[in-house]
């Protein structure tokens, strides 16, 4: 080797040492995601979810030959196989029968008719896209494939949610820390170890608030916003509450610093810049609600023949209904967790009893405690205002659009998570209290490894 090649091959270890300390907390915490939710995975077996996985499921089978599924389609033969010999947590097999290759459509959710129509088929090509070559490669089964896309989306999520803490100020030990803390949630449990169309929920919750304030900082052109306004409601429509947030962030820091320079008898920035920045928004709510709205006037154009699904699920939207709502936007998307249920032990809703209170002390408290200032105050006030508001902006608008309504679960608020850790982290300085979180999250790591174990033995 030369003296030249050997200069550039200690530059390049050099620059590579250099990159993987600066980007480490970004490295360690991807690894981690793709450990866990991958040995998630495999460990609770192909039993299917009981929360809406068989509609996924059929979706799946279906996508690259129908495109999308339509009002009044009904379950596939190969859903039905899944259920029939793999079982449905924790309701068996729905009268289907291991190897029949029909569809006992009395036995299905809905009596056999899909509820998949209100998707797009965004998801669906993701799952796809990442799973079939998994399949081909590792030869475990096609749900098993399917479902670990799941942690590819996760690694996503986490650099994106890694940058958005570091942009707004978390120390690296605070970032790790709380990108743990949502790797160990019961909202990732379920979210990116089984089928669900929430797996790009907060990662578009991380991307618009990220893209937002480096829009209001100068730093990248508010125009991102547009094509996020165009993907985020193709992938879900709850991918919506986020604009909610980030209009109510622009205002609030568009007034404090009006306030700001009149004080200091200073000029405000420049107009143009704020105008550009408001129209980008603007335009990107529109889009986004023209997509949803779009797809939603698409479905009964394209709906196959017969009745469409009925879950026997409708309610009232009452006042108890709201508060119910309210109350539950702050802690309830992260500590979703459907295991409460499953065993008669309490332990398994118990466990994160800490978590709604870490994300409850750091949103309310920052309220409190924390003093304005013009630029951590905005964020606040409008994470604040959203974690209370949001859902019951959902059911009202849902029950406008659709006619309908159904009790709204608390993870149709998961955009906001990201918000939320962010807000935590501005609380989160002491170093004991960094520690404790940290051996809270891992303890949630080791009791979710567990409970896969516990659930691939029972069903």
């Amino acid at each position: 080797m030369t003296d030249q090649t050997q200069s550039q091959t200690l530059r390049g270890r050099t620059g590579f040492s250099a990159w993987s300390m600066r980007h480490w907390v970004s490295i360690a915490l991807v690894l981690i995601s793709l450990a866990y939710a991958g040995a998630v995975t495999l460990l609770h077996d192909d039993a299917v979810s009981p929360i809406d996985e068989v509609v996924y499921l059929d979706y799946t089978f279906k996508v690259w030959d129908e495109g999308f599924v339509r009002q009044g389609e009904t379950f596939g033969d190969d859903v039905a196989e899944v259920v029939a010999c793999d079982h449905v947590v924790p309701f068996g097999n729905l009268g289907q029968k291991c190897g029949s290759g029909t569809v006992d459509l009395a036995g299905m959710p809905n009596k056999g008719i899909t509820t998949g129509s209100g998707y797009t088929p965004a998801y669906f090509w993701t799952v796809r896209l990442i799973g079939d070559p998994i399949h081909a490669i590792t030869g475990l089964s096609q749900v098993t494939s399917w479902r670990l896309s799941g942690a590819i989306w996760l690694a996503g999520t986490i650099l994106m949610l890694v940058g958005l803490l570091r942009r707004t100020g978390a120390s690296n030990a605070v970032a790790f820390t709380l990108g743990l803390l949502f790797i160990a949630s019961p909202y990732t449990w379920w979210t990116y170890t089984y089928l669900s169309t929430d797996t790009s929920v907060v990662f578009f919750g991380a991307a618009i608030l990220y893209m937002t304030i480096e829009a209001v900082h100068g730093r990248r052109s508010p125009w991102w916003l547009l094509p996020l306004g165009v993907l985020a409601p193709l992938f879900k429509i709850t991918n919506l509450l986020v604009f909610g947030l980030v209009l109510l962030y622009l205002a609030i820091h568009s007034i404090a610093v009006r306030r700001k320079a009149r004080t200091a008898a200073e000029p405000t920035r420049s107009p143009s810049r704020s105008r550009r920045l408001w129209i980008a928004m603007a335009l990107a709510t529109l889009l986004a609600a023209i997509v949803q709205v779009g797809w939603m006037r698409l479905m009964p154009l394209v709906a196959a023949k017969g009745p469409s699904a009925d879950q026997g699920i409708a309610s009232s939207l009452s006042g108890s209904e709201l508060l119910r709502l309210t109350l539950s936007g702050v802690s309830g998307p992260i500590t979703h967790n459907p295991a409460a249920g499953l065993f008669p032990s309490t332990i398994y809703s118990e466990a994160f009893v800490p978590l709604a209170w870490i994300m409850i002390a750091g949103i309310v408290g920052s309220l409190m405690v924390i003093r304005w200032d013009p630029e951590r105050g905005p964020l606040i006030w409008a994470t604040g205002i959203a974690s209370v508001a949001a859902l019951p902006a959902l059911g009202v608008m849902m029950a406008a659009l659709t006619g309908a309504y159904f009790d709204l679960p608390a993870r149709y608020g998961a955009s906001l998570i990201p918000a939320g850790l962010v807000v935590v982290g501005f609380m989160l300085k002491n170093r004991i209290m960094i520690a404790l979180t940290a051996a809270y999250a891992l303890f949630l790591m080791v009791f979710g490894i567990a409970l896969a174990v516990r659930i691939g033995i029972t069903f």
